[in-house]
């Protein structure tokens, strides 16, 4: 993560939060309503979270949800009413309820009553869940071919059901996933994988995992994307710069399914937008790092590199990274970290490999989606 980026979460936070204080109002929609987890597996038990809106302080608020099996405008005709049992270093709180009826619906909204005199409770959105619902988790596509590939998926809770029905939803379009797998029977939680082909090569398709048992049917939170024939390439800031020189550096993560590919460097000394030199290509018949040696290059020049990779079938760039070659007495006059964007050459905030980490860190934390949706600055970040 950007350390700039830290410092000013750090800053903005605490600012926040003090001028909240010090103005003593409430801001409009502090509470808001989240997500739902299973607590047992029988599927009747949960546990409700609530977001207060970070600026605001728990010490000046009491959390609690009420929850029904109907929708009520007024959130005190709702049957129950349940006081939070845990407050995070987050904003987040929540509440374990059991003894629920795992095949019905209720309806829940997060809670909160700001402690001065004359404030008025502030109630969340209406969620709805059913107790005895399945859970299901997707993973990155794994064994991509040219026109094929296996998608990945785990089943994490049952509901307290007995079986569950496990699938795959795909499509060339995000938001209309046409597509989906046979459907596989699981008796318990755990790993499962459909086989897709006939898929049209170079050609990005999105896809979601599904779970459905005898109370409802659950979507996994993320949707992800595999491109079928596509060999994947990144591009690594050069080594060894001198006035004429420089060793541009690469790595080949994926062949795209064919045995081997090309890679190769394009260049150029005008702007991002202009890479008009190219070094020779090497074949490889692995995944790996790759450097290609090029000589010929203008003393004290600003130039942008990227990576190529083209297996016969599709081609990937990698991002393009900015590099400055020495002075005539050989001393570095510039220091270039940039990376550009491969369509709008536009600056950009992540290093090399960043994007894996930030997926990963995302699927550990589903949380932080809340985070991140609601404060745009996240979004720069995570987003």
């Amino acid at each position: 993560m950007d350390k700039k980026k830290v410092k000013v979460i750090l800053i903005l936070v605490p600012l926040l939060m003090i001028v909240s204080a010090l103005s003593g109002c409430v801001a409009p929609n502090s509470i808001q309503t989240k997500h739902w987890d299973h607590i047992n597996s029988e599927g009747t038990g949960v546990k409700l979270w609530g977001f207060l809106r970070l600026g605001e302080n728990f010490h000046n608020w009491d959390g609690f949800f009420v929850y029904d099996t109907e929708y009520h405008d007024d959130w005190e005709m709702y049957e129950y009413t349940i006081e939070a049992d845990n407050y995070d270093n987050w904003n987040f709180f929540s509440v374990d309820i059991y003894g629920l009826d795992r095949l019905t619906e209720y309806h829940y909204r997060a809670m909160g009553e700001y402690k001065s005199a004359g404030s008025p409770v502030q109630p969340g959105l209406d969620f709805t869940f059913i107790p005895g619902g399945p859970r299901v988790v997707v993973y990155n596509a794994s064994s991509i071919g040219v026109t094929s590939a296996r998608l990945e998926g785990e089943l994490t809770h049952m509901g307290g059901a007995q079986s569950c029905n496990v699938s795959f939803k795909y499509g060339a379009d995000p938001d209309n996933l046409n597509m989906e797998t046979p459907v596989e029977i699981m008796t318990s939680t755990g790993t499962f994988h459909a086989d897709i082909t006939g898929l049209t090569s170079c050609q990005t398709y999105h896809f979601k995992a599904y779970a459905t048992n005898d109370a409802d049917t659950w979507a996994s939170v993320w949707r992800l994307q595999v491109t079928p024939g596509m060999p994947t390439v990144e591009t690594y800031l050069p080594h060894e710069v001198t006035t004429t020189s420089a060793k541009f550096r690469g790595q080949l993560f994926k062949l795209g399914g064919t045995s081997t590919c090309d890679v190769w460097f394009e260049y150029g000394d005008e702007n991002p937008n202009q890479l008009d030199e190219t070094t020779d290509s090497i074949l490889l018949d692995s995944t790996g790092a790759f450097f290609i040696d090029e000589d010929g290059l203008t003393p004290e020049t600003t130039y942008w590199v990227r990576a190529v990779a083209n297996n016969g079938v599709c081609e990937h760039k990698g991002e393009i990274k900015e590099f400055r070659t020495l002075g005539p007495l050989g001393l570095e006059t510039k220091s270039a970290n940039t990376i550009y964007d491969s369509k709008e050459a536009e600056t950009i905030v992540e290093t090399e490999n960043t994007r894996p980490l930030v997926r990963l860190i995302k699927m550990k934390y589903p949380w932080l989606e809340e985070y991140i949706a609601e404060y745009p600055i996240l979004k720069i970040i995570f987003g």
